[in-house]
């Protein structure tokens, strides 16, 4: 397949960069702009209804006359072009010649656009119908364990995107779980981690979903074979396995060695990024923790964001706006990090999976093309619920030297049937934290003084439920793509993640090789050894 890239003009597009970055530049240093409830006509709109989500832009410190270079910037980089083109299914991932049709996965009937292949809403379809199948059993108690009993917990094995994306709908939605099914997730290779999560499970009554699309990430690998020997160590015949394992995976053959029953073998399209692939088979533990109707909203609303995306202006865009701001702050603050702040319990691991869906797409310095690039990409991406964080990490936040821009997100209004009105407690700091972050505070004593400035978006879910979490997400999504399209880099591929993986099969090797022997073996030859790894191999074979 030949890769897609849009007709660019590179020096309209550096041309606009320019502009943009100057721009940025000139604001360094002064003062913080006050935030604005309305726009006078002609400006962009500074809050943004979409997929009944409000993206609240009004404290970000980005002047009016800025707005039209950053839409010049959106337009030279053709953040339009390339969407289109995802949508349609054309090569966008040029590195590893694949569609990125995540959006399909939600969309099995088509209704967002009708130039995909049927083959692939076939398979879609197909898969769902599987999930559904799988589901049903579970939560109905119908599929039982080797022992007749039904199932009680469900225990995923994955890692990154297999494993970030689930737990985070989980947690998330965990006021619509099963009254019988708990969900548990084991991503870290460490034994340590396993220990803790399986003391707390009954193996005859735990179903084990591995979620690898190659079969060759090891932690999933290894944390898969303790999991079947823990089976097997209960009493479990070999014969009867299957009655506890599902895999979500395309090496048919592996998963089955392990005593995965064919027909409970999902299959992952390789169209589909695992940082991505949460709408999909990845997604089983979502669907048998809150059933599929449920799963289905999720969908529905992130196709609703999906429709918003490929129709809304770039002024009225939320993921675009997204983009460029994040774009903006990078030029202007030069802080390198971006702040996630979830003022929902539920929304606890939002932050870890925007890390890998946002670092682990962008964090490149070569262009789609492969050649280097002249500006900074992906910024660090962190943060902790709040209120708790705010008696962490806020005193930097507030008055530190280094400014760092932050996304506050925020669930429900003022009403409260909790009778300490813990929930409109919440709400209220949250918004007094956007207050004093963009206003600041001044005093006579400058050790009370705040600068303000900060900048903050507010994204507001009226509720947390299955199609405003889809919308969530999806939302962050389409910002990680166009930022990606922005600064040129090919947001699909993640060859930084690979090199270290191969190189640790060559570690490993090397470790159980003879004390003196720092070499490696023939097998092992791709690995050259510096002095520090031969000096830190040494001191762990003398343990």
């Amino acid at each position: 397949m030949n890769a897609y890239f849009p007709p660019i003009d590179p020096l309209k597009l550096e041309a606009a960069w320019k502009a943009a970055d100057t721009l940025a530049k000139s604001c360094r240093g002064s003062s913080p702009l006050s935030p604005r409830p309305s726009e006078p006509d002609g400006e962009a709109p500074l809050t943004i209804d979409a997929a009944g989500l409000r993206v609240d832009f009004a404290r970000q410190q980005i002047p009016p006359h800025a707005q039209s270079a950053l839409h010049a910037l959106a337009e030279a980089a053709a953040l339009a072009n390339w969407r289109d083109a995802m949508l349609r299914g054309e090569t966008v991932n040029a590195s590893e010649g694949r569609a990125a049709l995540h959006t399909a996965l939600r969309d099995p009937n088509g209704e967002l656009t009708d130039d995909l292949p049927e083959s692939v809403r076939h398979t879609v379809r197909q898969t769902l119908a599987r999930m559904r199948t799988i589901s049903d059993q579970v939560r109905s108690g119908v599929w039982r364990g080797a022992s007749g009993r039904p199932i009680s917990d469900v225990l995923h094995l994955g890692i990154g995107g297999s494993q970030l994306g689930p737990e985070l709908a989980c947690d998330a939605l965990h006021r619509f779980s099963h009254p019988r099914l708990r969900n548990h997730f084991l991503g870290n290779i460490d034994p340590d981690r396993w220990h803790r999560v399986s003391r707390d499970l009954n193996p005859h009554t735990t179903l084990i979903i591995i979620a690898s699309k190659s079969w060759r990430t090891p932690e999933t690998a290894r944390n898969a074979q303790a999991a079947r020997q823990w089976l097997l160590d209960a009493g479990i015949a070999e014969g009867l396995l299957g009655r506890h394992l599902v895999a979500v995976s395309s090496n048919l053959e592996a998963a089955q060695s392990l005593g995965v029953l064919p027909e409970n073998i999902l299959a992952c399209p390789d169209w589909v990024g695992g940082r991505y692939s949460l709408w999909g088979a990845v997604g089983l533990p979502i669907m048998m923790q809150v059933g599929p109707e449920a799963f289905d909203a999720m969908l529905a609303g992130a196709r609703s964001m999906d429709s918003h995306f490929a129709r809304a202006p770039v002024s009225g865009n939320a993921p675009m706006q997204l983009a460029l701001t994040s774009a903006w702050n990078a030029a202007r603050l030069g802080s390198g990090t971006e702040a996630v702040i979830p003022y929902s319990d539920a929304l606890r691991r939002l932050p870890a999976h925007l890390q890998q869906l946002q670092m682990e797409s962008n964090g490149k310095s070569v262009n789609a093309r492969g050649e280097p690039l002249s500006r900074a990409t992906m910024p660090v991406v962190w943060g902790e619920p709040g209120t708790d964080s705010q008696h962490s990490f806020f005193q930097a936040l507030h008055q530190g030297v280094a400014i760092h821009p932050i996304d506050l997100i925020m669930v429900g209004g003022v009403s409260d049937t909790d009778p300490w009105l813990r929930s409109r407690v919440l709400n209220a700091n949250a918004v007094a934290q956007a207050q004093a972050l963009s206003n600041g505070y001044e005093h006579a004593d400058p050790q009370r003084r705040h600068p303000g400035g900060r900048p903050v978006t507010i994204i507001h879910l009226p509720q947390l439920n299955p199609a405003t979490l889809g919308a969530l997400i999806a939302l962050y999504e389409h910002k990680t793509v166009c930022l990606g399209w922005l600064w040129g880099v090919n947001p699909f591929d993640q060859w930084g993640v690979e090199l270290g993986k191969r190189l640790a099969v060559n570690v490993e090797a090397l470790m159980t090789a003879s004390t003196d022997q720092v070499a490696p073996p023939e097998a092992v030859a791709e690995l050259t050894l510096d002095p520090a790894t031969e000096s830190t191999l040494r001191y762990l074979k003398s343990l």
